[in-house]
């Protein structure tokens, strides 16, 4: 038999995490006939099955141990209901379809968008030199990635991402925290590439599936070029309204209440606050 398939998000916190979630959900059932669930906390799991039935096929509840500082993201293997899972952020607007992503599985148990670097190639992740980072941890490479999308199986999953947990809590935030002093992020990517580089895992073999930042400029909704908008950068006035307005047309036509719409406009002025903090960084060579 085919294995199960379908789409998984994550809402944990504050209810505006959910009411995101449900934005993605309904952008993504525009372009898939696959089940779409999502993974929430203790605190907004009966609220994700008694207001959004309607959206989620399943609502399944993240493990404790899961909670803590940047873990989160890696408790879904556990929570997933489905054998194949594509994992997409509740941040996140689905503007193609993606279902051409689980045939990265044929060759693999996970695939991460991004690619496996060496130390001849040094980028910057977060502020992090990928060349010191595979220094300071004894690497031969370093999986550099965006960890709002990515698929998996998974029963090797969970075992992987007990390793992402593990490595941030024991190795990356004891090592690197004072970076933050800096101005640098230390978030779950970076645990996901010191592990996905000891590993060897894999990349999705679709390297345009999202809009990066300096492609933010170019976006046309009416014609998109890629399937994934990722809020990593601040939209503009215009584009930010348009996408509302999106989310407000398929809120309606799906007959659902609630609102995300502030949490939208704050996440995009904190982002242009990023913007500003980077560039300055930036100039003063810290980033």
């Amino acid at each position: 038999m085919a294995p199960s398939r379908g789409y998984l998000t994550l809402a944990t916190g504050r209810p505006a995490f959910l009411e995101m979630a449900v934005d993605m959900a309904l952008s993504l059932r525009e372009h898939t006939d696959l089940p779409v669930a999502i993974a929430c906390d203790a605190g907004l799991t009966e609220a994700a099955k008694n207001r959004y039935a309607a959206v989620f096929d399943r609502v399944t509840t993240i493990p404790e141990r899961f909670l803590g500082g940047r873990t989160r993201k890696f408790g879904v293997a556990e929570a997933t209901p489905f054998e194949e899972t594509v994992f997409v952020d509740a941040d996140c607007v689905v503007l193609k379809p993606l279902d051409e992503l689980f045939t990265a599985l044929d060759g693999c148990d996970l695939a991460f968008l991004g690619a496996q670097l060496t130390e001849a190639e040094d980028h910057n992740h977060h502020g992090f030199s990928t060349r010191w980072l595979m220094k300071r941890f004894g690497l031969e490479s370093y999986l550099k990635t965006n960890s709002g999308i990515f698929c998996f199986r998974r029963e090797p999953a969970v075992e992987v991402m007990e390793a992402f947990r593990a490595c941030y809590v024991e190795e990356a935030r004891p090592a690197l925290r004072g970076s933050l002093l800096l101005g640098r992020w230390l978030g779950d990517e970076i645990a996901i590439g010191i592990v996905g580089g000891r590993l060897g895992l894999c990349s999705l073999p679709f390297p345009d599936t999202m809009y990066w930042p300096q492609e933010f400029d170019t976006i046309d909704l009416a014609n998109p070029s890629k399937p994934l908008l990722h809020f990593v950068w601040p939209p503009s006035h215009e584009l930010l309204e348009a996408l509302l307005d999106g989310m407000r047309e398929r809120r309606a036509k799906a007959g659902i209440g609630g609102s995300a719409e502030e949490h939208w406009r704050a996440e995009a002025r904190s982002l242009e606050r990023m913007k500003r903090r980077r560039r300055l960084l930036e100039r003063i060579g810290w980033w």
